[in-house]
């Protein structure tokens, strides 16, 4: 302020004088704010929720081979399940006939070379050897087959002579046709042999069906890169396919293929377990993509989706395989394998329809403790805060965590009713695939994390100017920023929570955003 003496006034006024003021360009900018966390935890595998006879054998492998034991035990308990299949059911109400089988679906989550498919092979190891002895079985009843064959025909060729001189004597004996056909109906030709398998990689609906209706007790279907297998499902042509397969994870119903060339073919039961592996960029992608264009509940299905931690040390432990928990385990599968339900003490409908299995129910202390955590599960299904996917996928395991307790019951040796011991180890399932579910229907909405901390690293090395284009990202092909819809999500992310400012350009056509850096971005550290 200045003082001035007004004239003939004796007093001073004072009048502001204008000074120049410093301002900190920065400061005009808000601070960003921290991005979405990338992924939410997950619980961690307890050996205590697999069968006995598996506990062992599963930590022995996981620990051999430093993976998560999920990446073993998943499968492994996939495996159990399909050897039991459709010819033991449970039926978790007390009255209805309400019944699952127990064949089940899962995947498991990790990064290339994080040792997923090595340790999916060893889990495999008792269902690779009945594939393998039943392939033998099969070669040498195909050569029994031939011998009979040939004597078919030379049975076919005596017997169409002698109905031909049957026929001879028509006109003097009327009765001549029927003795005739009596002549050719007695030869009977050889039934071709069956052939049983435990596993499949690779094969059409048209085949998959023919091996379903071979095995209509279950059959596991594995891929190695499972949404390999979803994305072809997804095209227009194979929908009969999808059916099918989609069919399958009920476990109880039949099916028929109609193809000129091979016929009909049908199944009296398609019954599949579903087990793959994928990696979690492909897995978000699928799923954003799945949800979006046909949402018909197939990536739900996959209810054993366990996505764990892999950033574990790596330890040395370059010793032997324990033989004696091997041994138990094969046992295990083995029994799991031979199972008759009139040994376990299974239920049957006196007039069982198409669809009925041999069952059991729970226990009844059992039988407390799942209608108490039904009771829960549908007051959770029902929150509104939860996301519709992650809804639908939850809302499944109504029937999911009792199919695990019956194969928890029967791999332990179980007769009878399912034991309160079995659904205590599926309630821990429960909660174990509950918290996986969140983490991967919640990478959905933070998928985008990833690509803005490449995009800010990108920022703060000079590679992009002060003011860019998603043009200017994903134009240079680097890592991870070659997506162009990928790197306009993460760019709307950047500017959402303040690291970027968005400026709509007027270009003479459509309208493009313009990015530019804030400041503070390139000090603070993300």
């Amino acid at each position: 302020m200045t003082a001035f003496d007004m004239e003939g006034a004796g007093q001073q006024i004072a009048f502001p004088v204008s000074v120049p003021i410093r301002v900190d360009p920065d400061s005009i900018w808000p601070d960003p704010v921290a991005l979405p966390s990338t992924l939410l935890p997950v619980m961690e595998f307890e050996e205590s929720m697999l069968p006995t006879g598996l506990r062992r054998w599963v930590a022995d492998i996981a620990e051999r081979m430093n993976c998560p034991i999920d990446f073993v035990a998943v499968p492994a308990m996939i495996a159990a399940a399909s050897l039991i299949g459709r010819r033991i059911g449970i039926r978790p109400e007390v009255h209805t006939e309400w019944t699952e089988a127990a064949n089940l679906w899962g995947a498991i989550v990790g990064v290339p070379g994080s040792l997923k498919s090595p340790a999916v092979r060893e889990a495999f190891t008792a269902l690779r050897t009945f594939e393998a002895k039943a392939a033998r079985d099969y070669e040498i009843a195909m050569e029994d087959l031939k011998p009979q064959q040939r004597l078919h025909e030379i049975m076919e060729q005596e017997a169409k002579r002698a109905a031909k001189a049957k026929l001879r004597d028509f006109e003097e004996n009327p009765g001549a046709k029927l003795d005739a056909l009596d002549v050719l109906r007695e030869v009977h030709e050889p039934t071709l042999p069956k052939q049983v398998r435990y596993m499949v990689q690779d094969a059409t609906p048209e085949k998959l069906g023919e091996l379903c209706r071979d095995n209509p007790e279950g059959i596991l279907l594995f891929r190695d890169e499972l949404l390999t297998m979803f994305v072809d499902l997804d095209r227009e042509e194979k929908a009969s396919g999808r059916g099918m397969i989609m069919s399958g994870w009920t476990g109880l119903d039949g099916d028929s293929c109609d193809r000129i060339g091979r016929g009909t073919v049908r199944a009296d039961a398609v019954n599949l377990s579903l087990f793959g592996t994928t990696q979690p960029n492909r897995l978000i992608r699928y799923m954003r993509d799945s949800l979006q264009h046909r949402d018909d509940g197939l990536i739900q299905r996959v209810q054993l989706l366990v996505w764990p931690d892999s950033d574990r040390p790596w330890v040395k432990t370059d010793r032997k395989r324990d033989e004696q928990a091997r041994q138990d385990a094969m046992r295990c599968y083995e029994r799991l394998n031979c199972i008759d339900p009139e040994t376990v003490d299974t239920l049957v409908d006196e007039f069982g329809g198409p669809g009925s299995i041999p069952y059991l129910r729970f226990s009844p202390d059992a039988q407390e403790e799942f209608d108490r955590w039904r009771a829960r599960l549908e007051a959770k299904v029902r929150e509104p805060e939860l996301s519709l996917p992650l809804k639908a996928h939850l809302s499944k395991y109504r029937g999911l965590i009792p199919r695990l307790a019956l194969v928890c019951h029967l791999a332990n040796g179980g007769v009878g009713p399912v034991s309160v011991q079995a659904w205590v180890m599926a309630g821990y399932w429960a909660d174990y695939l509950e918290s996986h579910a969140r983490r991967t229907y919640a990478a959905l909405e933070t998928d985008n994390t990833d690509t803005a901390e490449l995009i800010l690293r990108r920022i703060r090395k000079g590679d992009l100017p002060t003011t860019f284009s998603s043009r200017d990202v994903y134009r240079n092909g680097w890592s991870g920023l070659k997506d162009r819809e990928r790197v306009e999500h993460a760019l709307k992310l950047l500017a959402e929570y303040d690291w970027l400012d968005a400026e709509r350009v007027a270009t003479g056509g459509k309208p493009k955003l313009s990015f530019t850096v804030n400041p503070k971005a390139l000090k603070k550290p993300n």
